[in-house]
């Protein structure tokens, strides 16, 4: 009797088997692609994505691209804070308290303003809260020479954004949405570069 019960048991373990890798992998990348709704329609492709001029009907150029907002401007702390912080409502109505007044987002969002309510944002970018990670280490880190570590070209030697290591093209989304993995074999990828030469202690982003 136990010898039929035996290749049952060992197809029924190879499936368990099977079935944890898949959700592990599965996990290990499951943030990757996360594109909340926000509860205001801000298109960074708008706001942050490069500004192109047209002529239109009338002879007139009109810009159909971005503004060319910088991040900074927005997300104020990445260099002096672990955090990059989200924008405040104050922030957003600089522009806004004249600008786009007829637009449908920012007559919503000047009713949070109204009430002197913070805009509820949807955090996408979001470790875990084992994870310790601090924004201005990163951006803030140089090498012997002087050289800051984190990329500021790419590999056909085109200035980029130094937040783009991390975060992608950001300002050619509508929709803001996690685009590299964000798990613990992209960090350590990145920590084992040899022009990084940064940690791989566990006790460096476990805390």
């Amino acid at each position: 009797m136990n010898g039929r019960r035996t290749p049952v048991r060992i197809v029924a373990l190879l499936l368990a088997v099977a079935a944890t890798g898949t959700l592990a992998y599965a996990f290990s990348n499951a943030r990757q692609g996360y594109a909340p709704r926000q509860p205001i329609l801000f298109k960074h492709t708008r706001m942050a994505g490069a500004p192109v001029w047209q002529t239109n009907e009338k002879g007139e150029q009109v810009n159909v691209g971005g503004f060319g907002i910088p991040c900074l401007y927005c997300h104020t702390m990445p260099y002096k804070g672990r955090h990059s912080t989200l924008p405040s409502t104050a922030v957003c109505m600089n522009c806004h308290s004249t600008v786009g007044l007829n637009k449908e987002w920012v007559l919503k969002m000047k009713e949070y303003w109204d009430r002197g309510e913070p805009i509820p944002w949807v955090k996408v970018h979001d470790l875990p809260d084992f994870v310790y990670y601090d924004h201005s280490a990163h951006l803030n880190a140089k090498d012997e020479k002087g050289n800051p570590k984190l990329p500021r070209t790419d590999a056909q030697g085109n200035a980029i954004n130094v937040c783009e290591n991390c975060h992608g093209k950001v300002e050619q989304l509508d929709i803001v949405a996690v685009q590299n993995p964000f798990n613990m074999q992209w960090c350590l990828d990145c920590h084992r570069k040899p022009e990084m030469k940064a940690s791989t202690d566990c006790v460096t982003c476990h805390r």
